[in-house]
This record gives structure tokens, sequence and C-alpha cells, in this order.
């Protein structure tokens, strides 16, 4: 009966320590990057939230585009503004990721190929239940409407 008083707390004790000791707490380290042709220190204002879920797929802003109106920028810490399109171009893709994400992109404009590519690589805590939709906005420089834009999209899980 006295290894039974010993044995028993010990062993409630290694149960406890298996249910709730061992569950990682997992951490995103760094910050959201951006790369390549881009354009730095620009806060976007769309017209309204979740634009992209009703552009069919056609992720590319430019004057022509039938949302080009409804987007605005600040750009450098300046007022916000309508975007200039003569200079600019907006590229985004939506996606769905875990509540503990980290974005690092990258732009890539190929004028000797008529291409562009956005690259979108998500770290997120694979143990985060919630999802999130983010649009990722991206201001560049403006390029012809001929161009193909690609996108090439990455999940890494920890």
């Amino acid at each position: 009966m006295q290894k039974l008083k010993f044995i028993l707390p010990l062993l409630l004790l290694a149960c406890s320590f298996a249910i709730t000791g061992c569950s990682k707490k997992c951490i995103i380290d760094g910050d959201d990057t951006l790369a390549g042709d881009f354009i730095p220190e620009v806060v976007f204002y769309p017209e309204s939230g979740y634009l992209t879920s009703n552009m069919g797929g056609n992720y590319v802003i430019n004057a022509a585009h039938p949302y080009a109106g409804r987007m605005f920028v600040s750009i450098n810490g300046g007022g916000k503004v309508p975007v200039n399109y003569a200079n600019y171009t907006v590229l985004c893709h939506p996606i769905v990721a875990k509540c503990n994400a980290k974005f690092d992109k990258t732009v890539t404009i190929d004028n000797a190929n008529q291409t562009v590519v956005y690259k979108i690589a998500v770290t997120q805590c694979s143990n985060c239940k919630e999802e999130r939709m983010t649009e990722n906005y991206i201001l560049v420089p403006a390029f012809p409407s001929n161009y193909v834009v690609s996108y090439d999209i990455t999940y890494t899980d920890k």
C-alpha cells in the first residue's frame, strides 16, 4: 500500500506533464519581408475590404482594371491619394494562412521577357487553428499590360 501511495502521485504527475508540458509554442521569427521590384513604405487603402474576393483571378490593378478607382495609397508617410497608374501598378494575391504567419514577398519584373513574377512564401504555425485571408497588396513600377504575370505561392508549416 505504501508503494501505491508513492507511485500514484508520480504517475499522475507524469500524465499531467505528458498532456500539457510537451506542447510547443510556435514562434515565427522575424518580420514580413519585401524584396525585388517594389515601391517601399506603402500603406494601402482599398475602398472596401476583401476587394480581391470579387476580382475573378485578375490580380493586376492598372488604369484599365475595373477597381482602379477604388485603390488609394500613402507613400513614405504622405497623405492618402489615388494610385497614379502612369507610374505604378498594384499587384495582389489573396491567400488564406494560419493565424500566426510570416510573409516573404518578392516581385521580379523581367522587361526582356515581358514577365512579372510575384512570389509569396508563407511560414505559418501548423498548430494555429484559426485561418485569416490576406490580400497581399504590393505597389510596383508600372509595366505594360501585355506582360505575363505569374504567382508563386509556397507554404511552410512550423
